[in-house]
């Protein structure tokens, strides 16, 4: 049973994601930890206004203490610079890296035992970054990661072809970045074949739509980036958790052999439950996207050499 859940970072995605978890679960204890204590602090009295609203008896701590989170069932890591309008996804590894590095030292020492989530960008090397640092079980220490690029996805085929959302069956794998993976060969409304609702020239409309959808919006708002659907794909992945309901969903994990891959974390379907990951699915990929998938190793090295 999850009774503690612990959120690194007090923005726009961790506070929103503070309150879907009040929303939607029970828990006994909420703690924010954020370097800017007030912050931390002013949400956490903000999210206890909620109260009566919610009908929660959730304690909710708001601190720059991470002696606060020991003995998190669960810890989300959400914290460090957002992107901005001209930055790319690397530009973000380098200032976040040391970030990560020192979070990770700090759960390591205080919650050694929780499961860890990783949100901040670019989610696929901050993940590795975390897994690297805490040790442990790639079962419970991943990323977001393209949860929310086949969510994207989902959005985008909804307003093609206007058949309602849960219909859907969409998923992006590979890197929380441009160079995603949207499987649309595989997409499919109630399981009719994709194809059939849209022709091949839409198909690749929306690829390209749903690699370029953070820049899209990083671009209008300017100084900040998306955190209503980051916030909500990362409650859907706690809740899986803490309601053990064993539903699988894109998530940035280390692999260890899968889709001909080591030492690299992007996303991939997954099975959760109250233990984390439960199971990593390989999937039937056509030649195009394999040749893709392969090309993640080189990238990621490059990437990492940077740091």
């Amino acid at each position: 049973m999850v009774k503690k859940i612990s959120i690194i970072g007090s923005g726009g995605v961790g506070s929103n994601l503070a309150f879907n978890i009040l929303s939607g679960l029970r828990i006994e204890e909420l703690v924010l930890v954020d370097i800017n204590q007030e912050l931390a602090k002013g949400i956490g009295l903000d999210l206890e206004d909620t109260r009566l609203f919610l009908g929660f008896n959730t304690i909710i701590k708001g601190t720059d203490d991470f002696a606060l989170i020991e003995d998190s069932d669960i810890v989300i890591i959400t914290c460090g610079q957002t992107r901005k309008e001209g930055m790319e996804r690397i530009d973000l590894l380098k200032a976040n890296v040391e970030i990560a590095r020192d979070v990770s030292y700090k759960i390591k020492q205080f919650s050694p035992h929780s499961i860890v989530i990783v949100v901040t960008n670019p989610v696929d090397f901050i993940t590795y970054i975390v897994k690297k640092e805490i040790g442990g079980k790639r079962e419970r220490v991943f990323g977001v990661g393209s949860s929310l690029d086949s969510a994207r996805l989902v959005n985008l085929i909804y307003k093609e072809t206007k058949v309602a959302a849960n219909n859907i069956e969409s998923c992006v794998i590979g890197l929380h970045n441009k160079e995603m993976i949207p499987l649309i060969s595989q997409a499919k409304i109630r399981g009719i074949d994709i194809n059939t609702f849209l022709n091949k020239d839409r198909l690749n409309f929306l690829k390209e739509k749903v690699s370029l959808r953070g820049a899209e919006i990083v671009g209008l708002l300017k100084k900040r980036s998306a955190y209503f659907a980051p916030a909500l794909a990362s409650y859907k992945i706690v809740e899986a958790i803490a309601k053990d309901k064993n539903e699988i969903i894109c998530l940035s994990v280390y692999l260890n052999g899968e889709y001909g891959l080591n030492d690299v974390c992007m996303g991939v379907p997954c099975l959760i439950n109250k233990e984390g990951i439960g199971k990593i699915f390989i999937l039937d990929l056509n030649e195009e996207e394999k040749r893709k998938v392969l090309r993640v190793k080189d990238y990621f090295e490059e990437c990492m050499k940077l740091v």
